[in-house]
């Protein structure tokens, strides 16, 4: 990985944390953006894990909606444009007895459209397919959101 790379997931990693500290919390991180491919990882730890010491549903969740906002933060040049999910509904297929990986894609083409969007009507609407992997690479649970992008603090 690039050091500029690696300087720009450090950067998303902590401005998430900035505006949802419950990603501190969780110990989630941002991972990779190469090719279009969105990755971010969140451990298993004591704030993570539940009563049978697998991964608990809420952190799972969570790490699935936080790469919506990635996308976002990645390919919006003005910060006015804030991302937030309407809807994410979530398949849990097996139990993580590790920390998980959760993978998107969003090609360039809804990059463009995202972009476009924003810069005509400052608004943009998209949906998204996350794979949520344990370390192991096995599936843990599959998931898909909408996600609402404009200017919030606005409306505030």
């Amino acid at each position: 990985m690039k050091n500029k790379d690696k300087l720009s997931l450090e950067r998303y990693t902590e401005k998430a944390r900035q505006l949802c500290p419950i990603y501190t919390v969780i110990g989630l991180e941002a991972k990779s953006l190469i090719d279009n491919v969105y990755k971010c990882y969140t451990p298993l730890c004591d704030y993570t894990k539940n009563h049978l010491n697998i991964m608990h549903a809420g952190p799972i969740w969570m790490t699935a909606e936080y790469l919506g906002g990635l996308v976002v933060m990645h390919n919006c040049e003005s910060s006015q444009f804030q991302p937030v999910v309407a809807n994410l509904e979530i398949n849990f297929i097996n139990p993580a007895n590790s920390g998980i990986y959760g993978e998107l894609e969003f090609d360039e083409i809804a990059v463009r459209a995202l972009r476009q969007d924003l810069e005509s009507s400052g608004q943009h609407k998209f949906e998204t397919k996350v794979i949520i992997r344990d370390e192991a690479e096995q599936i843990i649970a599959k998931a898909q959101g909408i996600y609402v992008v404009r200017n919030f603090l606005d409306a505030v």
